[in-house]
């Protein structure tokens, strides 16, 4: 018999013999890293749920950012901040550009970051406020985590981290995290500044109130403070937000960066705030040799530019949404051991009742069923993926995380099943119309358009789009809906199709361009339609896009609560550059797909999003880039419709409870939508499908009916 230890052992314990005693990491071996999944040196695969503290949020080894480390290795990696180099310009512009400050000053490590901060804001105190050197005071909350330095942790009210540590530096007030009084009584003549993170995470993942960042950010402005955002771990997405602090709307003074910046592969950092207040550096007030280094730059910007293009933002809050759903239901089957759940994005909390359950011991059994994430605090499990992950492989994770706590001596028996809750139900909706008096096909925009084929049955034709036009409103006004009707015009005959006048979200109208010249006559019409709404009360706001960019409305987005963002389609109609418009009246992430074949050239002809959060969709329909944000994002939740539904526009629906509104459905559809839990509602709508459209095109959905 091998009496020989295995290779884990040897290894853990050559590590144990040389290195310092300062964490007590899980006996796992990590030998090779993929995405979301790591190995050990045995061969045994791993899902990666705790994401390096978030700092692998691209995932292990994103090929993007190892090639883009791999051609600066070739060329120069270190020479100091003593020369200018052609990387650190494009990535601090960069990193400009997404947080919206003016200037950053490169760091390492997210403590260095946090020290910066913390000089910038005492000479800011001092030169700035007034504030005698050496008085300036800083707020922080109790619970913090910014780093472990010797400064940083004076700032700490962890016993743990501060013990036998001392003398510490003088300089910080604590207030409670989410309590404005506090921080009130925290405030002295001598504070220059709230250091402060969105969210607490080795504190457990905790969330602020609602309104505490804004209370914060008038208090600051009220006693001239800055208000500084620890967003090393919150930031880059992580949340769902590019920064954490954006989900209350508020913009603080200055940002600090870290984990996530470099790619998962180095460690780069950065304070990030206007030139008004980093001024107050001067040459050889600070610096760092390595900061801002070539290699470093090189693969930051990188880095941000992966983010972006692979809307790794929209993705969190997506799955985000359905990681805390899941783990809610798992804390519904076993209240006896989970007390809470908190989280935002890909980032949560599970706290644990110690009576019932160690998390230590719960994070190990996790390793061993094959699930890597990581105690806090002894009673926290946190969740942070890579940002890469997908909705299948959250449900592996948490499906493993439920068996694990099934196998706890005091879990008692599972009070219900651990999936997802169904959502509710929306109230129906109030919709817009536009009768189809001037509808005809007297041009070409689309593969479906062909005068040639309607002018000689104009007569029948325009009979039939008149009554599959009154079928359609009687069909709505029958399943709950208001309609409202906007006047036709003689000259535009697609006026009918109303999706593409603008979207309207939560009350606010983003009032569409249209890209071709038969349709552009429509956009005067359509803002004084909605002038006339807003001076009735049914919208509140309207919007319109910068120039030169265009976007058909709601032709070409989805708003989706179920997961919290919006999609998008661009390329036939919309201008991709319409994201950020969008996004801003949306106030919601937007995930935007790629169409690429020219029969399906808006997105409402190729997705239709259903009440209880199903997609139908047509796969050829999008970019397989496309189609991946959509299996990645919805997984089991996309209705796939037959080629030839698709042909006729079948997923051209409207969704009104658990109706579906269609202009055609084949019976194999029918039944998957019926496996579903979904009815359907045909209205012949024949004539519009010559023109391109069906029931959605005609549609364009105001908000609920009050």
């Amino acid at each position: 018999m091998d009496r020989h230890p295995p290779v884990s052992q040897l290894l853990i314990d050559a590590e144990r013999a040389h290195c310092a005693p300062n964490y007590a990491p899980l006996p796992v071996v990590v030998e090779r890293a993929l995405d979301c999944h790591v190995w050990d040196v045995d061969g045994k695969r791993y899902l990666d749920m705790m994401g390096a503290y978030s700092a692998v949020s691209h995932g292990h080894l994103h090929p993007r950012i190892v090639a883009a480390a791999q051609r600066q290795l070739g060329r120069v990696a270190v020479t100091s901040r003593a020369y200018h180099g052609d990387t650190l310009g494009p990535f601090l512009d960069k990193l400009c550009q997404v947080s919206g400050f003016e200037q950053a000053l490169p760091m390492n490590t997210g403590a260095e970051a946090v020290e910066t901060a913390i000089k910038a804001a005492r000479r800011w105190g001092h030169q700035v406020k007034g504030i005698a050197d050496g008085q300036a005071e800083i707020l922080v909350a109790r619970h913090n985590f910014h780093g472990r330095t010797t400064t940083v942790i004076s700032a700490s009210s962890e016993p743990a981290y501060r013990a036998g540590f001392g003398p510490f530096t003088p300089g910080f007030r604590w207030f409670d995290f989410g309590d404005i009084a506090s921080v009130r009584a925290a405030t002295t003549e001598r504070s220059c500044a709230v250091l402060v993170e969105p969210i607490q995470g080795e504190a457990g993942i905790v969330l602020p109130p609602p309104g505490f960042f804004a209370a914060l950010r008038a208090w600051c402005d009220a006693h001239r403070m800055l208000l500084i955002a620890d967003e090393v771990q919150s930031g880059l997405g992580r949340t769902g937000r590019w920064f954490a602090v954006e989900h209350e709307d508020v913009r603080p003074d200055a940002l600090v960066l870290g984990k996530a910046l470099g790619g998962g592969l180095l460690p780069v950092s950065a304070f990030v705030a206007d030139r008004w207040l980093m001024q107050v550096f001067t040459p050889g007030s600070h610096g760092s040799t390595f900061g801002g280094n070539a290699l470093a730059a090189a693969v930051g910007l990188e880095a941000l530019r992966v983010i972006e293009d692979e809307q790794l933002v929209a993705r969190s809050a997506a799955l985000g949404r359905h990681l805390l759903q899941r783990l809610q239901a798992v804390q519904a089957r076993w209240p006896h051991c989970v007390r809470a759940v908190r989280g935002r994005g890909l980032w949560a909390g599970v706290e644990l009742d110690p009576a019932a359950a160690d998390a230590r011991e719960v994070v190990l059994r996790m390793a061993r069923a094959g699930v890597l994430s990581k105690e806090t605090h002894e009673t926290v499990i946190r969740f942070a993926p890579p940002l890469t992950i997908t909705r299948a492989l959250i449900d592996e994770g948490v499906d493993l995380f439920d068996q694990v706590l099934a196998t706890l001596p005091a879990a008692g028996a599972p009070r219900c099943a651990a999936g997802v809750e169904p959502a509710p139900v929306a109230r129906p909706p109030r919709l817009l119309m536009c009768a189809p008096e001037h509808f005809v096909v007297r041009y070409a925009i689309n593969p479906w358009m062909d005068p040639s084929r309607w002018q000689p049955q104009d007569a029948a034709l325009r009979a039939q789009a008149r009554a599959g036009w009154d079928a359609l409103r009687a069909c709505y006004t029958a399943l709950g809906a208001e309609v409202e009707t906007m006047p036709p015009v003689p000259g535009l005959p697609d006026m009918v199709f109303t999706a593409n006048a603008a979207l309207v979200v939560d009350r606010r109208v983003l009032l569409a361009r249209f890209r071709h010249a038969e349709r552009q006559g429509e956009q005067a019409h359509g803002l004084a339609v909605f002038d006339r709404l807003r001076a009735q009360g049914v919208v509140d706001s309207l919007h319109h896009l910068p120039e030169g960019v265009c976007f058909e409305g709601a032709g070409d987005a989805i708003v989706d609560d179920h997961r919290g963002i919006c999609w998008m389609g661009h390329g036939p109609r919309s201008d991709l550059r319409a994201r950020e418009a969008l996004a801003v009246v949306a106030r919601r992430p937007v995930l935007a797909l790629e169409l690429v074949d020219p029969r399906f050239y808006h997105l409402d002809t190729c997705l239709s999003l259903l009440s209880g959060g199903e997609l139908l969709v047509v796969r050829q329909a999008f970019s397989p880039q496309g189609w991946q944000q959509l299996q990645a994002v919805a997984g089991g939740r996309l209705i796939e419709v037959p080629e030839d539904d698709a042909l006729h526009l079948a997923a051209n629906a409207v969704c009104i409870g658990r109706e579906v509104v269609m202009g055609w459905c084949s019976a194999a559809l029918r039944a998957r939508l019926a496996a579903h839990g979904y009815g359907v509602r045909l209205v012949p709508l024949d004539a519009f499908r010559r023109a391109g459209g069906s029931a959605r095109c005609l549609t364009l959905e105001l908000g609920p009916v009050a």
